[in-house]
């Protein structure tokens, strides 16, 4: 690995997530495709040394010296996989620090990370719930806005890291109304000029007009009609029971799926794309993706990590941003 020589194409700064989970080895399993094409110039923010045993042990032969690597700290190998370690957590948000920082100060448009161990870095001092809220903050301002792509189904998340109980509270009209508009620009800057969306609505049957509860009448329908003035009449329709309108989504009658919460929008995206879905973070300067899976500690270690994700990852980050 060389910052001598790095490769021509589209620039793609990576984080490579918590070292004791398969977040490294993903990455350099799906590089080396990319480096075959010269697709993109990849800068890695990791450990050298750390990757570069880890490639051998993984027995890699595609050379790697193409690859930019940035060391943002040290971490001795082989490390505990699989644990749950304060270090591990220092160094995952010192890779994602140094890595969001790059693309700020060289404005750079794109950043890949690999998956990080919450526990770890809270435990390592983090205040912020996940990886999209840390990204975030070096940006004050924006807004992060998480949706999830995939060939299959694009799905928009309301709201993300809060509990269950706090949904019906953080709902908002106006919430709605912004993060939808931007999932629409996304959805046009890929060749979908006149985005259909469906929202779910919060309660059993989305309220049977009323009779579960009020959201889908006094939050939801209101921000459907704005919506539809703006952007036309078809644009946004619902809110449709949760239970049923993905089945429509996967049958192309929609575009894209607006989820009121975490497990609502995840659930059905992870039964029908869980090797090929992406997290993607919209509403910041630059754009974040990252595969949609764990740090899969079970596995960690074991070479055997299937790195389709994080190949569509970086696929789907070139997508977005680069717009047509």
């Amino acid at each position: 690995m060389n910052q001598a020589e790095p490769v021509k194409g589209f620039p793609v700064v990576f984080s490579t997530g918590d070292p004791h989970g398969i977040g490294p080895e993903v990455i350099l399993k799906a590089l080396p495709r990319f480096l075959t094409s010269q697709t993109i110039h990849p800068i890695v923010f990791g450990d050298a040394k750390y990757l570069k045993k880890l490639r051998r042990d993984l027995g890699l032969s595609q050379d790697l010296d193409q690859v930019e690597v940035i060391t943002a700290a040290h971490y001795d190998y082989p490390p505990a996989w699989g644990t749950v370690e304060v270090k591990a957590g220092h160094f995952a948000l010192q890779c994602l620090r140094c890595a969001v920082e790059y693309c700020r100060d060289n404005s750079l448009p794109l950043l890949v990370t690999g998956p990080i161990n919450k526990k770890a870095t809270h435990l390592a001092g983090s205040a912020h719930p996940g990886q999209t809220e840390t990204v975030a903050s070096f940006f004050p301002g924006s807004k992060p806005v998480m949706t999830f792509f995939s060939d299959r189904l694009r799905v928009l998340l309301l709201t993300v890291h809060i509990p269950l109980r706090e949904v019906p509270s953080a709902l908002h009209s106006d919430d709605l109304v912004r993060k939808t508009e931007v999932f629409i620009e996304a959805l046009r800057s890929i060749g979908i000029p006149h985005p259909r969306l469906a929202l779910c609505g919060l309660n059993p049957h989305a309220s049977e007009e009323g009779l579960f509860g009020e959201e889908e009448q006094t939050i939801l329908k209101p921000a459907v009609h704005i919506l539809n003035q703006t952007h036309g009449s078809e644009t946004v329709t619902g809110p449709f029971p949760a239970d049923t309108i993905f089945r429509r989504a996967l049958a192309n009658d929609f575009d894209g799926v607006i989820a009121l919460y975490h497990d609502q929008g995840l659930i059905p995206l992870k039964l029908v794309a869980f090797d090929s879905a992406v997290n993607v973070t919209l509403g910041l300067p630059l754009l974040r993706t990252s595969p949609d899976h764990g740090t899969a500690f079970e596995i960690a270690g074991l070479g055997v990590a299937d790195a389709r994700s994080m190949d569509a990852a970086i696929e789907w980050g070139i997508r977005l941003a680069q717009p047509l």
